[in-house]
């Protein structure tokens, strides 16, 4: 199914129809926007919380269109004790996805000890699934402050990974959206209504100093922050002698710019096509960096020539993205019938050359995360309350969720930020104010 992306007419109407759909969404739950509404207040940003919720909406009006389901229990070929977990087998275009029923997988795992999980306070500020990072012994996370004329509006915060105690903050202009780190810096994405542009900052993790500041299309006609800036899909990876970044142009559609690591000038700068959606997920694997839309869209980027190819769409959305060596995971959403009670979700190993799938584990989690050698998802999908909270670990070449812990969930107050650094886990619920790290 892999295609040169840009030259497939039939995913042409795929996005089309997909597009249409987005439009018209029902809007989310009532309460959660009030919820949402006081953050906003002191954080100014959006967060997105119930993923599968939404996808139940969309594929009201778009299963017809875009997927034939096949409804009912199966029991789909694979090693014994996989075979016999109830299964729900879905068709996207031509992707055939197997949903398992996680409840039973998940009886199945080893739990985690209590003594394994550490929780501190820390008003963390997760714009996306991916913004934490992980570098120089340190958990790097956001903090959103109250905002002045003139005071910073947030700031960077060095964990130490050991310890799980907070051992450095640097503070940043703007508003502080996504991070990453790589090129032994930690390159913190800002941005502020009113305010020209996206600014890159980097960071000397040392000595938690800036060490320069860029501004990302700020001219005439860029690409400028409008509105609620947490609503965009803004990104940052950093592999092979390149940053990337990734925002969304007041247009909607998105842009890619690459940025040499050694000097942090722009080399490169191209937009997605509009019907592509929003970037949903960014991650570079070898000299690739791969991107994930909101229209179930995984692409690849070559930041040296600028090119993007490789595009294969797997779902009507890509919930996350994660890359790191030679893995590449996803997590999409599926179509699901609109009464179903299990999750329109699943977990995929990528091959990391063309981005076909090599592996469907059948797992319904909403967030995926890799530090090249272990896996993480967590599960953060309200109204499916077997799924909330749900934090798991995948063997990778089985594909099997090996290890579990549940996260404390209250409402629509859910962990919705993962990361994985030399094979542990790190949580953010930013509405709880909490990181926790998880031992296997």
């Amino acid at each position: 199914m892999a295609t040169e992306h840009g030259d497939d007419p039939i995913g042409s109407v795929l996005r089309d129809v997909a597009t249409a759909v987005e439009r018209a969404v029902v809007p989310p739950d009532v309460r959660f926007i009030a919820q949402r509404a006081r953050r906003l207040e002191h954080r100014r940003r959006y967060r997105r919380v119930s993923v599968a919720a939404l996808v139940v909406l969309i594929v009201v009006g778009a299963t017809a269109a875009a997927a034939v389901v096949l409804p009912g229990h199966r029991r789909p070929p694979g090693p014994a004790g996989i075979a016999a977990v109830p299964s729900h087998v879905a068709r996207f275009g031509d992707v055939q996805l197997v949903v398992k029923d996680l409840p039973v997988v998940a009886r199945r795992a080893t739990s985690i000890p209590a003594s394994n999980v550490t929780s501190l306070h820390l008003p963390g500020a997760s714009a996306n699934h991916a913004s934490v990072a992980f570098g120089a012994g340190n958990v790097w996370v956001l903090e959103h402050t109250a905002t002045g004329t003139s005071a910073p509006c947030g700031r960077l915060v060095a964990v130490r990974a050991t310890s799980a105690q907070v051992v450095g903050s640097v503070p940043i202009d703007l508003c502080p959206d996504a991070l990453a780190y790589g090129a032994g810096s930690v390159w913190v994405l800002s941005s502020k209504i009113g305010v020209t542009g996206y600014q890159l900052v980097r960071v000397d993790p040392s000595t938690f100093t800036v060490r320069s500041m860029l501004t990302i299309d700020g001219g005439p006609g860029g690409v400028t922050p409008q509105g609620d800036t947490g609503v965009k899909g803004q990104f940052v990876t950093v592999g092979s002698g390149q940053v990337v970044v990734a925002v969304q142009e007041p247009s909607g559609a998105a842009q890619l710019t690459a940025l040499d690591e050694a000097t942090a000038t722009v080399t490169r700068s191209v937009t997605l096509p509009r019907s592509d959606g929003p970037v949903t997920g960014l991650g570079a694997a070898g000299s690739t960096v791969w991107v994930g839309t909101a229209n179930g869209w995984v692409i690849s980027f070559d930041p040296s020539s600028g090119a993007l190819s490789r595009s294969v769409r797997l779902g009507t959305r890509v919930a996350s993205l994660a890359a790191a060596g030679s893995e590449l995971w996803v997590t999409v959403n599926v179509p699901v019938p609109p009464h179903a009670t299990y999750p329109g979700l699943d977990t995929l190993r990528l091959d990391p050359t063309t981005g076909t799938i090599a592996q469907d584990t059948g797992l319904p989690m909403t967030f995926v995360s890799t530090d090249g050698t272990s896996v993480w998802a967590l599960g953060s999908a309200p109204p499916y309350r077997s799924d909330a909270g749900l934090l798991a670990k995948i063997a990778a070449v089985a594909g099997t969720m090996s290890d579990k812990a549940q996260l404390p969930v209250t409402g629509y107050n859910v962990p919705d930020t993962l990361g994985v650094y030399a094979g542990t886990a790190w949580v953010i619920n930013d509405l709880a104010g909490t990181l926790t790290r998880i031992s296997p």
